[in-house]
C-alpha cells in the first residue's frame, strides 16, 4: 500500500519555525509532535532565513517590518552599552572592596589604631 505524500503550507512552515526561533519548543518536539522529520524543518528553517515565507508581504509590510528591526537593533545596541558600563561599574566597585579588606595583623594593629605616626 502506497503511503500518500502529506503538503504543508506556508503558514504551517512559518509557525514550526517561528515556534523554534523564539525558543518556544524545540525542533525534536515539533518533529516528534506532527511526525515530520527534523531534515524537513531544518530545510524549512533555511527557506525561512532566505525569506521564501515572506514572498506574499506587500511592500507596505516590508517597511513597516524593516524600521523594526531598525528599532530593535538600535534598544539593543543602547542596552548592550548600558550592560558593559553596569559591568566597568561593578568591576571598579570590587577593586575598590578589596582595597578597603585587607588583613590586620598585630604589627598593623597599633598603627592603625593610633593612626599614623
Amino acid at each position: 500500500m502506497k503511503r500518500q505524500r502529506r503538503s504543508f503550507g506556508n503558514d504551517f512552515k512559518k509557525q514550526i519555525v517561528e515556534s523554534i526561533v523564539s525558543g518556544s519548543a524545540t525542533q525534536a518536539e515539533l518533529a516528534r509532535e506532527y511526525n515530520i522529520s527534523p531534515v524537513l524543518i531544518n530545510n524549512w528553517k533555511k527557506d525561512y532565513k532566505t525569506g521564501k515565507f515572506f514572498e506574499n508581504v506587500d511592500s507596505q509590510d516590508m517597511a513597516k517590518l524593516k524600521l523594526r528591526v531598525s528599532e530593535l537593533e538600535r534598544l539593543l545596541g543602547k542596552i548592550t552599552l548600558e550592560n558593559e558600563m553596569l559591568k566597568k561599574i561593578r568591576d571598579l566597585d570590587t577593586m575598590k572592596k578589596k582595597d578597603n579588606s585587607s588583613i590586620v595583623t598585630s604589627r598593623d594593629w597599633d598603627r592603625l589604631k593610633g593612626g599614623a605616626r
